[in-house]
């Protein structure tokens, strides 16, 4: 089984910069998805020893395109809506143009690749990219600059959850059930951290949730920071964000030694995307 430790996010601040630096270095986080509107980026982008993806983002901050090319996915303020269900809610109008959503998450990739890195995955932020006709944007992109592997967030959670996290699941996993795999484009098997995140992003709780499980790839999708007096704040322009009071929750969480046991007893491999070869997986 080979696992898949991300962190999404990279880019937005320094926080989750030095909390990827610190965890792949604990031998936790395997890869990361860099967000190209963040304005820590080219710090971020400089990171070695881990795998990074692409965070595609059409929720939040500024557009990548300027305003007039993207401007059914803004606001009056030329800003992305910042609000999940804003954004839902117009994409389910038919008010957001799909063609401006492929150019937008074009260019993105093109920045970060601009900055010298090989993007090894795409996601989006709230994993938007799995929305109905999204998927085939990101699939065709994914083949357009040579990326092999797009997130599906699958997560099994139980049936009988109906709190946040258990309810975005059974959403997602609707829209998966909708999808069809972009060609030559790969999937992970199923992710794990969309309901179970924060407090309960633990070693124990990840080992009982693939019990019984005989699937190859699984990523494991995680938001931890390491803040430190002095930081700046979050983007203003980013709109309201809870992100910040998961960082060291999720930091601690992952820094937890169990990790290493737990992943031992699976029988386990911890990866990024690129070092999984398609005869690994055949």
């Amino acid at each position: 089984m080979f696992i898949i430790v991300n962190v999404d996010d990279l880019g937005l601040h320094p926080a989750v910069r030095r909390a990827v630096v610190a965890l792949s270095t604990e031998g936790i986080v395997t890869s990361s998805t860099l967000m190209a509107n963040g304005p820590d980026l080219e710090e971020s982008a400089r990171i070695g020893g881990v795998g990074l993806g692409v965070h595609m983002n059409v929720l939040r901050g500024r557009s990548v395109l300027q305003p007039r090319l993207v401007s059914s996915l803004l606001g009056d303020d030329d800003l992305f809506l910042g609000d999940y269900g804003k954004l839902m809610g117009r994409y389910f109008a038919g008010r957001v143009d799909l063609r401006q959503v492929e150019s937008e998450w074009a260019a993105q990739i093109e920045k970060i690749m601009d900055l010298g890195v090989r993007p090894t995955h795409l996601d989006s932020e709230k994993h938007i990219h799995a929305w109905p006709g999204m998927m085939a944007v990101a699939g065709r992109l994914a083949e357009r600059y040579g990326i092999r592997w797009v997130r599906r967030p699958r997560e099994c959670a139980g049936l009988l959850r109906f709190d946040k996290g258990g309810l975005r699941t059974k959403f997602l996993n609707v829209c998966a059930l909708m999808q069809k795999k972009p060609e030559a484009v790969s999937w992970p098997d199923r992710i794990w951290g969309i309901a179970d995140q924060g407090e309960r992003l633990l070693p124990d709780a990840f080992k009982e949730y693939m019990a019984g499980s005989n699937d190859r790839v699984v990523e494991i999708c995680c938001h931890p920071g390491d803040p430190q007096e002095g930081d700046p704040p979050l983007p203003v322009e980013f709109g309201a964000m809870r992100v910040g009071s998961q960082w060291s929750v999720e930091f601690d969480r992952l820094s937890d030694p169990r990790w290493r046991d737990v992943l031992r007893e699976m029988d386990a491999r911890l990866v990024h995307y690129g070092q999984i070869r398609p005869e690994d997986i055949e």
